[in-house]
């Protein structure tokens, strides 16, 4: 079936049919989704990731090979580098934060478990909401709330508003880990989020087929169907795109990189970068820092 995507320009002129008036703050903005009479759309920015609590209708992400059918109850985490749009069903309810990367790297714990929560959050996540529906609303509602207030200290609240919910979705991960919810979230789904837990680890499709309890033919005809490509492809795609991350906004060292994506060996890491890149990580990160670092032409001048 082939599904008609619109380009990024249409996709925010359709968004001014539906006016917002979200809360936002520092890079983290939320929005009470209510869409009554009329299919809604929301536009989807690679510099930004979304938060999704959908309590009831239904909707679909969709970014070219990499779309996501989503149905009430359900949290949902589409990972920064997305670009494309958010589709929800007349009557759908729920609530959506959108949040920069500098913002998500404020939220995140500085410490063991932020590495962990921060490699969980690289991949998109869909999972029930089960019984800890109302306290996530709860928060996402307080959360929302406080973002539309001037009081002092809004930041920091909101933050630790934001950090309790992302580890009330790591929690709901970890829940599905051994199995994950294939029946509702799909096959494809499942292999994503234990891509998001074993990314570093250099699982082999094998693996994956396994912790899914389906044979690697079916997975990998699964994975392709839905993304145009082998799992194998898709995981080192996953893993570029998370080293470029780390290269262009980090200050490791490249050998560093490498071994926070679970490379033992930095010339190996080198020689993947390359063959994904086009150009070794060095010259990568040159690259970008020249691109980012501040004009100092005439015309550059207020």
């Amino acid at each position: 079936m082939y599904i008609y995507v619109p380009k990024r320009a249409h996709f925010m002129s359709m968004m001014k049919t539906f006016p917002l008036r979200p809360s936002a703050h520092h890079g983290i903005t939320a929005h009470e989704i209510r869409s009554p009479l009329a299919e809604t759309t929301y536009g989807l920015r690679t510099e930004n990731a979304c938060l999704l609590v959908l309590q009831s209708g239904r909707g679909r992400v969709l970014s070219g090979a990499h779309d996501m059918a989503l149905e009430a109850p359900r949290f949902v985490w589409l990972a920064p580098g997305r670009e494309g749009a958010l589709r929800l069903s007349p009557g759908s309810r729920g609530e959506l934060v959108t949040l920069t990367k500098g913002a998500l790297s404020r939220v995140l714990p500085g410490s063991a478990f932020g590495d962990e929560l921060s490699q969980v959050l690289a991949a998109d996540l869909s999972v029930p909401l089960g019984d800890q529906r109302e306290r996530v609303v709860r928060r996402l509602t307080e959360l929302r709330e406080e973002l539309g207030e001037s009081a002092p200290g809004v930041e920091i609240m909101a933050g630790h508003m934001l950090s309790m919910l992302l580890i009330q979705l790591w929690r709901g991960v970890k829940e599905g880990r051994a199995r994950p919810d294939v029946a509702t979230g799909g096959l494809v789904q499942g292999f994503v989020q234990l891509a998001g837990l074993h990314l570093r680890e250099h699982w082999e499709v094998g693996d994956y087929a396994a912790a899914l309890g389906v044979s690697r033919d079916r997975l990998s005809g699964a994975v392709r169907r839905a993304t145009g490509r082998s799992p194998q492809t898709w995981l080192h795609e996953a893993l570029h795109r998370e080293a470029a991350e780390l290269l262009t906004n980090s200050g490791l060292q490249v050998a560093q990189v490498g071994f926070r994506l679970g490379f033992s060996d930095p010339a190996y890491f080198n020689r993947f970068f390359k063959r994904m890149e086009g150009v070794p990580p060095s010259r990568f990160r040159r690259r970008m820092a020249k691109r980012s670092a501040p004009s100092t032409s005439y015309a550059a001048w207020p």
